[in-house]
């Protein structure tokens, strides 16, 4: 996490000496804000031949344009691309570190060994979700209730919104995401230590899910069978059970929050 963390720092400077200090901070007006006569910095929609092209960042020493592809469903998600390109500007073009940047799924979700695109990734989280402007918005655990709260109130993804409360905790946590039933993939903490099953959901796991369409984002979690959610063995540890909670969003997607603790585990190993 130590590059997310890099990002978030560049962020919540960057949003101080600016004088942003109410929510939602809306990335074209972040743009507006640090372009000056010495460094032009334009962000604009775009219509990409490419679908998996998200955004892109380009400059030279004077200037820098972003373009957003316009075709991004989500506008938690469009708002994170955005603040994920500003970044590239801020830390890495400004700087004349790297001067293009074509940013698909892979470097906004899941850029496991690229420490630029989780700079940038760090950089969205803390732009979108500065600490000192949502310690306010929960009481800092996290479950969908906070998340959902995170998410409306700043504009972003739940998965952002999940990812940035990765960062204020040392539990674990993992979530799992599902398009109608199907793996799709996950995000988990560093020290969520066991392998998680990528398979479809089952009937058993969806009838748990809570359509927030109709209900309100639950605070609660089951506690289920580890090993319908991951292998439960780890090194000379087994899980015996988790911590669940599952919402069902629209166009099919699924989200699962997993977590356990010291009460999960077998006593099998214990001396």
């Amino acid at each position: 996490m130590i590059e997310e963390q890099k990002g978030i720092a560049e962020a919540e400077n960057i949003l101080e000496d600016l004088g942003f200090d109410l929510l939602p901070i809306k990335p074209f007006e972040v743009v507006d804000a640090i372009s000056s006569g010495d460094f032009k910095v334009v962000m604009e929609k775009h219509n990409f031949s490419s679908e998996k092209i998200l955004g892109k960042a380009q400059g030279n020493e004077n200037a820098a344009l972003i373009y957003l592809n316009e075709n991004i469903p989500d506008p938690g998600r469009l708002n994170f691309t955005a603040g994920h390109e500003i970044g590239h500007v801020c830390m890495h073009i400004m700087p004349r570190k790297k001067m293009l940047f074509e940013c698909g799924s892979k470097e906004l979700y899941n850029p496991f060994d690229d420490p630029i695109e989780r700079q940038a990734n760090g950089f969205a989280s803390g732009l979108l979700m500065p600490e000192r402007l949502i310690s306010d918005l929960t009481d800092g655990d996290i479950n969908w209730e906070n998340i959902g709260r995170i998410s409306l109130e700043c504009g972003s993804s739940r998965e952002a919104a999940f990812r940035r409360s990765l960062l204020l905790t040392n539990e674990p946590f993992a979530l799992i995401i599902h398009e109608n039933g199907n793996f799709r993939r996950f995000v988990a903490s560093d020290n969520f230590d066991f392998y998680i099953q990528k398979s479809p959901l089952s009937h058993d796991q969806k009838a748990l899910l809570v359509d927030i369409d109709m209900n309100p984002y639950p605070s609660d979690f089951d506690e289920l069978d580890a090993s319908d959610w991951v292998n439960p063995n780890f090194r000379d540890s087994t899980l015996e059970s988790l911590y669940v909670s599952s919402i069902l969003l629209d166009r099919g997607f699924s989200y699962s929050l997993l977590t356990y603790d010291e009460d999960c585990f077998s006593n099998e190993y214990e001396e």
